[in-house]
């Protein structure tokens, strides 16, 4: 009787395991074991990259002072406001639909950048949004039906004005792999000054938020 036993010669004969990419292809290499023999093969994914602007952008901010109003969805700005009674919220969203990527897909890296017009001495939280809003009718009431993270994805200072980046690579995967992901809710969770960002309707292009997403499929 023969015993089949796996040596380390033996192995790294059998198996190489390895990431490859040319010209937008990637190769993984995956390990089966079969009839106590060991097989590589190679899958193919297909890597690219979906960049996002204010042409997929949906954004607004909602007043706790005008908890009706919705005038947000067409302001050139949103308003992040820290003091109590006069709370304000922004929301910004991409719609992916474009990129075309599978639910069996996946983000490989998703940074998301705002432009700060107005500076103020506070931290601006974004926590991920999992139920639908609609820009042209989301206002302070609508808060409560709304389903959000408590936990924020990222932080950054409002402190300067200028462009701030922040990676959002496991909200968008998430949402390309569940389809649950309704965007990011902008709120000041330290400082008492308020900040303001260009929205997607801003009159200068490069202002307005935008996406970059590296993605396989």
């Amino acid at each position: 009787m023969h015993h089949f036993r796996i040596t380390p010669l033996r192995l790294a004969a059998a198996v190489v395991v390895g990431s490859f990419a040319f010209a937008g292809i990637g190769y993984a290499a995956s390990l089966g074991l079969l009839s106590k023999q060991l097989f590589v093969w190679n899958q193919t994914l297909t890597k690219g990259t979906c960049n996002q602007t204010s042409t997929t952008a949906f954004d607004t901010y909602v007043q706790q002072a005008s908890p009706n109003s919705t005038s947000g969805g067409t302001a050139t700005t949103l308003r992040i406001v820290p003091t109590a009674g006069s709370q304000e919220y922004s929301f910004i969203r991409f719609d992916l639909s474009g990129c075309n990527i599978p639910t069996t897909g996946g983000a490989d890296s998703a940074a998301l950048s705002v432009y700060v017009t107005t500076a103020g001495n506070s931290t601006v939280s974004l926590y991920p949004v999992y139920s639908t809003w609609s820009e042209s009718t989301l206002n302070w009431n609508g808060l409560g039906g709304l389903t959000i993270g408590s936990t924020a994805t990222t932080t950054f200072s409002g402190s300067t004005t200028g462009a701030k980046t922040v990676t959002v690579t496991a909200d968008v995967d998430a949402a390309i792999k569940a389809g649950t992901l309704w965007g990011w809710e902008l709120k000041a969770t330290t400082g008492t000054a308020a900040v303001v960002l260009a929205s997607s309707e801003n009159a200068t292009t490069s202002r307005r938020p935008s996406m970059t997403l590296s993605y396989e499929k």
